[in-house]
């Protein structure tokens, strides 16, 4: 997560869906934010995110208008703080958040059980790394961008439902998600899959989710119900049916 990138609209959708989740499920929400600093992580001319084209039209409003009203306020780039996002009512008051930075050069198991301890009365863990989950590419310069699977199943070992976030650039999503979930199975006790939903900006936006068994049917009837809701995106030009801003892939 970059504080240059606070309020577009990648996380138009990530707010929309954590409060749809905070509401369905009755849970608390604790986010891990995964800060970086772009000039330890990217190249300086890299602009990968910050795409705010839900500022350009009436959908948005539309679809979730209180959120809408709220994220316009981090359009200007000296309004994007953890200060002044923790003053505004995007999420919960009672949401709990890990901020520290995470740094190249940090000691990561460290960083990792302090997160835990920060968000240890959560019941749902967010987690907001600049890129996804880890990938066998990835370097000592830009593994501070990835979330981890054991980090993964370390929440869930502790009863918590993850939901991750994850960049589609450069690939097919469908494919994509289908496989960081199967990857993410094994860190949970469940065998069948909950769906994964997909977000149609640019790039396109993924949230893959474990969750406890007690809890997996209410998970899965949450998720569905926010793509169900989502507005209208298009039409797909093979099928000619109709597409949600957000879809989700069985």
């Amino acid at each position: 997560m970059q504080l240059r990138y606070l309020g577009d609209s990648h996380d138009f959708i990530k707010f929309a869906l954590l409060r749809h989740l905070h509401d369905a499920l009755n849970v608390r929400l604790g986010i891990n934010w995964y800060l970086t600093c772009p000039k330890d992580v990217d190249k300086p001319d890299n602009q990968d995110g910050g795409q705010r084209h839900h500022m350009n039209g009436d959908e948005w409003r539309r679809w979730m208008g209180n959120l809408f009203d709220e994220i316009t306020n981090f359009q200007e780039p000296g309004s994007r703080s953890f200060e002044n996002f923790r003053k505004s009512t995007i999420l919960p008051s009672d949401t709990l958040y890990c901020q520290a930075p995470l740094k190249t050069t940090d000691d990561r198991s460290k960083w990792h059980k302090e997160a835990m301890a920060a968000l240890s009365h959560a019941d749902l863990i967010f987690l907001d790394p600049d890129n996804g989950f880890e990938v066998p590419s990835w370097t000592k310069r830009t593994r501070s961008k990835y979330a981890t699977y054991v980090e993964a199943r370390d929440y869930y070992a502790l009863r918590k439902i993850v939901v991750g976030i994850q960049f589609a650039r450069q690939c097919d999503p469908v494919v994509r998600g289908k496989q960081i979930r199967d990857n993410l199975i094994p860190c949970s006790s469940c065998t069948t899959n909950l769906p994964v939903l997909r977000g149609h900006v640019t790039p396109n936006i993924l949230f893959l989710t474990i969750s406890p068994v007690s809890r997996f049917k209410a998970v899965k009837e949450a998720l569905e119900s926010f793509a169900a809701r989502s507005p209208i995106f298009g039409t797909d030009a093979k099928t000619k049916k109709v597409v949600k801003r957000v879809e989700v892939i069985p």
